[in-house]
């Protein structure tokens, strides 16, 4: 009787450790299961639409044709770098005493203070709606400059928005003009000019583009020098200090419409110019802006394995005038497309394409290259499933993820 009790226990323990067994292995199964489902990570970008440039940058040296602006001294300008300014126009006055510097600026902003209460009074009869309109657009644009802590503009938008909140309160009745504060401006005015009477000023000689010596301080080599310099010759004056020009000048006037840059760059850099005449031209920290430049002419020099550029633009402004002996971008072509990430590309039987994501499915998509950089592709918006570019906008492109197949699962 004891003996087939014990026989019981024994099979009811070994039942019971089969059990555990089973849940073991059923349980590490599942870790398996999960891990295989979860452990499948993927990453995606989604297809949007970009511009890409072929630039290529050269060192080189801008050269405009420009005559000086004696004058020498403590010098305070009354002509904006960059100014359009005529024979005649006062383009600098020197200060005898360090106060005359700052009564200048007093007068300025007085007179700024005149012209925004002055036009303030021009609001009898504007319509409400569009006066607060107004009041509403220039307060956005103001908080938009300090949110982008862009401060160059600021004054400007500050005054912007002075001027139709004076209006609207001269509108609705809550100011009753600004006769009072104008004349106790004018009066402030006139005593700060007067003290600013019978100084000697410097004015343009010549119609052109003023930039001050304060802003940019030319280089001492003629435009002539640089047009007749080979390739060799630009790349050694590169590697050198360049001359500034001398002391006395207050600043110069470009009479010119355009200005040039002669760069050097390598006769493979060179062959990219092949066919190429209408190029943009930026120099980065300086004129950030692309700007339509030229190519005037690509000169090679086998000897040496070098080539100059020459490339003229006819745009002039402050930026432009502080140019000197740089390193360009030139812009020579611009493409507009679809951004793929290089690392997303695949190729399946000798096709070229990215697997793309739809909803749980991977599918694969050919793709046509139009221009490429170290890291990402440019192609054209595709059209219906059979075309040579089937990327679409705002695909989900799988850049990276195991066992990518068409068909199959994300």
């Amino acid at each position: 009787m004891q003996d087939r009790e014990d026989r019981r226990r024994h099979a009811l323990r070994a039942a019971g450790y089969i059990c555990i067994a089973l849940l073991v292995m059923a349980g590490i199964y599942l870790v398996i299961q999960l891990y295989a489902i979860l452990g499948r990570t993927y990453r995606t970008e989604t297809a949007i639409a970009y511009t890409m440039e072929d630039t290529l940058t050269l060192p080189g040296i801008a050269a405009f044709e420009a005559v000086a602006v004696p004058g020498s001294g403590s010098l305070g300008y009354l002509a904006a770098d960059g100014e359009r300014v005529t024979a005649g126009t006062v383009l600098a006055e020197v200060y005898t005493d360090p106060a005359q510097s700052a009564e200048r600026e007093e007068l300025d902003r007085l007179d700024r203070a005149i012209e925004l209460l002055t036009k303030s009074e021009n609001s009898v009869g504007s319509d409400l709606s569009l006066l607060t309109a107004q009041t509403q657009s220039a307060l956005y644009d103001l908080l938009d400059q300090l949110d982008a802590a862009d401060y160059t503009g600021m004054s400007e938008a500050v005054d912007a928005y002075l001027l139709a909140q004076n209006r609207l309160q001269v509108s609705t009745g809550q100011s009753e003009g600004f006769g009072a504060a104008i004349a106790d401006l004018q009066a402030q005015r006139d005593a700060a000019a007067a003290a600013l009477q019978g100084l000697a000023t410097i004015t343009a000689d010549r119609n052109g583009y003023f930039i001050s010596a304060a802003a940019a301080q030319p280089l001492d080599i003629s435009e002539e020098t640089l047009q007749n310099d080979t390739p060799a010759s630009l790349a050694a004056r590169l590697q050198q200090e360049l001359p500034a020009a001398g002391a006395g000048e207050a600043g110069r006037i470009v009479t010119g419409f355009s200005w040039r840059f002669y760069g050097v760059c390598s006769l493979e850099d060179a062959a990219r110019f092949d066919g190429v005449t209408d190029v943009q031209i930026r120099v980065p920290g300086k004129q950030e802006t692309a700007l339509d430049a030229e190519v005037v002419e690509v000169l090679p020099d086998e000897e040496s394995g070098l080539a100059k550029i020459t490339v003229e633009c006819r745009t002039i402004n402050a930026d432009v005038l502080r140019l000197g002996c740089e390193e360009a971008q030139i812009v020579l072509a611009t493409y507009t497309g679809i951004r793929v990430n290089k690392a997303a590309l695949h190729i399946v039987d000798g096709a070229r394409g990215v697997y793309v994501k739809y909803g749980s499915l991977q599918r694969f998509r050919r793709i046509t290259v139009e221009f490429e950089d170290e890291n990402y592709l440019l192609v054209p918006d595709g059209g219906a499933v059979g075309t040579e570019n089937e990327v679409r906008l705002y695909d989900e492109i799988i850049v990276e993820g195991p066992n990518l197949q068409d068909g199959g699962l994300v």
